[in-house]
């Protein structure tokens, strides 16, 4: 019997595509403060472009692309459409902390198994022969 120690399937987690797209996102600084303030509560452009010292239309590619995410949602003032304003979308935000946990579980952390090397004689061998 010869055993093949080189194969590895990697078990892949589910929604290891989206978390990987959320970080992405997320790993930009001026994306990670607009996230902040809207943790805070609902915001125009001009009140994010005033606390984060940034330019408007800076602020608004960022919201651009958390709404892509789908981590921000926008509503337009009912009496005066020029106004929009951004929140933090609850679902999505427990989709992402989900996602994260699931990754990062701690019991996932499997022991080191050796495959070869002095230390993995012994169990090769019981792999080869059935016994050590």
């Amino acid at each position: 019997m010869t055993v093949d120690l080189a194969v590895k399937v990697e078990p892949q987690p589910v929604g290891l595509a989206q978390l990987s797209s959320f970080l992405k996102t997320l790993c930009e600084e001026n994306r990670m403060r607009i996230l902040c303030f809207l943790m805070q509560g609902e915001r125009s452009v001009c009140d994010l472009a005033a606390c984060l010292d940034l330019p408007q239309n800076l602020v608004s590619h960022h919201l651009s692309v958390l709404r892509g995410l789908g981590l921000v949602t926008a509503r337009r003032d009912e009496h005066d459409a020029r106004w929009v304003y951004y929140s933090v979308d609850r679902t999505a935000l427990a989709q992402l902390n989900a996602l994260y946990l699931s990754f990062f579980a701690t019991e996932r952390v499997e022991p080191w198994r050796l495959g070869c090397g002095p230390e993995a004689d012994c169990c090769l061998k019981c792999l080869t022969t059935g016994a050590c």
